[in-house]
């Protein structure tokens, strides 16, 4: 019987979706699709049109597909604005347009402005957390946890995933490359898997999504009220950002 991992309807008539667990627009293909019977039909309305569209607009993820030239769903090469105008990319990783609102392109035409500094700050730090714990439900979903995914202890990250709502406040770690973003920009792989998305499970009250998106790394835990596990961090990089929601 079909059974939603966020709303838990069972009704069979409202599955008629797939799901890609990582967004296409993130890279996710056909190997990142979850199980059918899984995701209903409005869940994906409500996470598509407003959650994920938010997150995905927002930095780290859209300065990855912007720098990286990774397109739309539409097939259309990402942008974003910024207080300075706007920067489009120029269809291939490390090219990159910058359209200066009319202060700033009078600036530069008169030489009072030679250089223009790329937003580096989440502004939206809710919505990407609740993209990740989506993605951390479906990961453990995908990997045949189709009963585990139901569990209780789970149920604070489908809540706040799909409506907003958490009784504590909810970190999450994100580690960036930027030795591997220079490799991608060159058009050079790493040595590492670029995708990945693997459930590390200490114990019942210790368990986090590892998500891994070309240069970037989220820990994030799917459990509520959790103190990140010091374990986790040994051996990650300096540039490592707790950020708390």
């Amino acid at each position: 019987m079909p059974k939603c991992i966020f709303c838990l309807t069972t009704d069979k008539n409202v599955f008629n979706t797939k799901e890609h667990i990582l967004p296409e627009s993130l890279g996710g293909g056909d190997w990142a699709i979850l199980p059918d019977g899984l995701y209903c039909d409005k869940c994906q309305n409500i996470f598509g049109s407003s959650i994920e569209q938010q997150a995905l607009a927002d930095y780290p993820f859209i300065n990855l597909r912007t720098l990286l030239g990774i397109p739309t769903k539409k097939n259309k090469a990402p942008w974003f604005d910024y207080m300075e105008g706007r920067l489009h990319s120029a269809g291939e990783p490390g090219r990159i347009i910058y359209e200066p609102n009319e202060y700033f392109k009078k600036a530069f035409v008169e030489g009072r402005k030679t250089l223009t500094i790329i937003p580096a700050m989440t502004r939206k730090s809710n919505m990407v957390l609740r993209t990740l714990l989506k993605i951390g439900l479906e990961t453990i979903a995908g990997d045949n946890g189709e009963n585990k995914v139901f569990e209780e202890r789970f149920d604070p990250a489908r809540i706040y995933a799909l409506t907003g709502q958490k009784k504590y406040d909810w970190p999450y770690l994100l580690i960036e490359h930027t030795d591997k973003l220079n490799l991608y920009i060159k058009g050079i792989a790493a040595d590492e898997e670029p995708f990945f998305m693997d459930i590390y499970d200490y114990d019942k009250e210790q368990e986090y999504l590892h998500l891994r998106v070309l240069y970037l790394d989220f820990f994030v835990p799917l459990i509520e009220n959790v103190v990140i596990d010091p374990e986790i961090l040994i051996g990650l990089p300096r540039k490592t950002e707790i950020i708390i929601v």
